[in-house]
C-alpha cells in the first residue's frame, strides 16, 4: 500500500496503538534498523512538566548559535507533523509520507504504535537532513518510553517531577522519580531542574549508580515578569509564565554544560537573542488582546499551581475556562485554581473528556456545553480569559480558532 495524500496517512498512523508495547521489542526493531538513533548528537528530555518548553528554549538557542536542531515532541498541537520539526518547521507533509511509505510493510509487520513509528520516520528525516543535534522529548515516564532506546545521549535532563500519569509510573514521587531517572545512561552526563531535595537525592543516586556526570539547576532570580538573573546575566522571554523562568533557566545551564565540554561554542549575545525569540505554543500564550485571552495547557496538579502563580501577574478580571480528560485528577486541578478567577467548565471533543456538568454540580461552578457559548458569554463581563486543562482542548481550540473570529 502507498499513501498519496497526507491526511489519509497520518489518520492511519495516528489509530495505531499497542495495548501491551513491549520496549524490549522496540530495542529489537532498532537493532533490526541499524539503531540509526545513536547516531545522534542527542539530548534526550524527561520529567513531568516543562519538557516541551525546555525543548524550545534549549532547540532556539542552539538554532540561534547556528546549528541545525531537530526536535521530537508529544502530543501534537495543530498537526501531527508537528511532533517532528527542524530549527521549529515541521517535517514536510512530502517528506513525512515518502518515509511511512518506505516503511508501511515493515511497520505493520511488526505492529508498532504511533510513537513508535514516529521515532523511526525522526531517525530517518533528520538523517536525510543532517541536523547538528537532536532533541526528543520522552513520552510518559523514562525507563519503558520509546524514545529511551538511545545508548549514549550527549545529555539526560530531567525537568521536573510531579503527579501524572500515576496508574502506569507510580503511586509516589519517589516511584515516578525513579521512572523518571530511567533515561540514565552509563558514563552520561545528567542535568536536574528545580526538583525536591528528596527526590534529587534519587536522581543523584541513579547517577552515581550510571557513573554520570551530575549537575542541578543553580539559584536564578525573577527581575520582572518575562525577566530573570542567572549567574550574573540578565535575560528576557516574550513569555510572561513565572515557571517558564525555570525551564529558561536550565536550557541556559544545559548549553554551559555543553559548552564546557566543547559540544558547542558559546556566545552569550546570540544565546540571549534565541531565548528571547523563544515562544512555545499552548503554554501562557497570549492567543488575543481584546479581551486577553491566555491558553495553557495545565493538565496536573503541578501544572496548575505554576499557572495560578503566573496569573498573579496579570491585574486584571479574570475567567478561567477549563476542561480535561477524565483519566486527570481534574478535581485536584480545579480545586488549586480557585481563586486564580472565575472557574467555568465545558467540554470538547475527545471519547476521554472527563463529564463537564458532573464536575460543575460537585463543585459548584457554572458550565458551558461547548468554548464557543462560553466565549461568547464571557468576554464582554471580564478583561482576561484563561483557556486551560488538557492540551487535547486546547489543540481542538487552535485547530478551530478563526470560527472564534478573536
Amino acid at each position: 500500500m502507498k499513501f498519496t495524500n497526507i491526511d489519509d496517512g497520518l489518520n492511519w498512523i495516528m489509530q495505531k496503538r499497542r495495548e501491551h508495547a513491549s520496549f524490549e521489542e522496540f530495542k529489537e526493531v532498532m537493532r533490526m534498523l541499524g539503531d540509526p538513533q545513536n547516531d545522534f548528537k542527542l539530548i534526550h528530555v524527561g520529567g513531568t512538566n516543562g519538557k516541551g518548553s525546555f525543548t524550545c528554549y534549549i532547540m532556539n538557542i542552539l538554532k540561534s548559535l547556528g546549528y541545525k536542531v531537530g526536535t521530537l515532541t508529544s502530543p501534537h498541537y495543530r498537526t501531527h507533523l508537528d511532533r517532528i520539526r527542524i530549527n521549529n518547521d515541521n517535517i514536510d507533509p512530502k517528506s513525512f509520507l515518502d518515509i511511512l511509505n518506505k516503511y508501511y510493510a515493515f511497520f505493520n509487520e511488526h505492529h508498532l504504535s504511533m510513537f513508535e513509528m514516529d521515532y523511526i520516520i525522526m531517525c530517518e528525516y533528520f538523517k536525510k537532513e543532517q541536523v547538528d543535534f537532536v532533541i526528543t522529548e520522552v513520552g510518559m515516564g523514562g525507563r519503558l518510553d520509546s524514545t529511551n532506546v538511545v545508548d549514549h545521549p550527549l545529555l539526560s535532563i530531567i525537568v521536573t517531577i510531579g503527579h501524572d500519569h500515576m496508574k502506569e509510573l507510580g503511586d509516589t514521587l519517589e516511584k515516578i522519580t525513579y521512572e523518571k531517572c530511567g533515561i540514565i545512561k552509563d558514563d552520561s552526563i545528567v542535568l536536574a531542574g528545580r526538583i525536591a531535595p528528596e527526590l534529587l537525592k534519587i536522581i543523584k543516586s541513579e547517577a552515581d549508580r550510571h557513573h554520570a556526570e551530575y549537575h542541578t539547576l543553580g539559584t536564578y532570580q525573577k527581575m520582572a515578569a518575562g525577566c530573570l538573573k542567572y549567574k550574573d546575566e540578565i535575560y528576557h522571554l516574550k513569555s510572561l509564565a513565572d515557571y517558564q523562568l525555570h525551564n529558561s533557566a536550565l536550557a541556559l545551564e544545559a548549553v554551559k554544560i555543553l559548552s564546557d565540554h566543547g559540544l558547542i561554542h558559546y556566545d552569550l549575545a546570540k544565546i540571549k537573542e534565541g531565548l528571547y525569540k523563544s515562544e512555545w505554543s499552548g503554554r501562557f500564550e497570549v492567543v488575543a488582546h481584546d479581551p486577553l485571552i491566555i491558553i495553557d495547557g495545565a493538565h496536573n496538579l503541578e501544572g496548575a499551581k505554576a499557572l495560578k502563580d503566573s496569573l498573579a501577574n496579570i491585574k486584571k478580571s479574570k475567567a478561567i475556562i477549563y476542561s480535561a480528560l477524565k483519566r486527570k485528577d481534574y478535581q485536584s486541578m480545579l480545586s488549586e485554581l480557585k481563586g486564580a478567577g472565575d472557574i467555568y467548565l465545558t467540554t470538547f471533543d475527545h471519547k476521554e473528556v472527563f463529564d463537564h456538568r458532573k464536575a460543575a454540580k460537585d463543585n459548584g461552578l457554572e458550565y458551558y456545553d461547548d468554548l464557543m457559548t462560553a466565549l461568547n458569554s464571557l468576554k464582554d463581563k471580564y478583561e482576561c480569559i484563561v483557556i486551560c486543562g488538557s492540551l487535547y482542548f486546547l489543540s481542538d481550540f487552535i485547530t478551530n480558532k478563526t470560527e472564534y473570529q478573536l
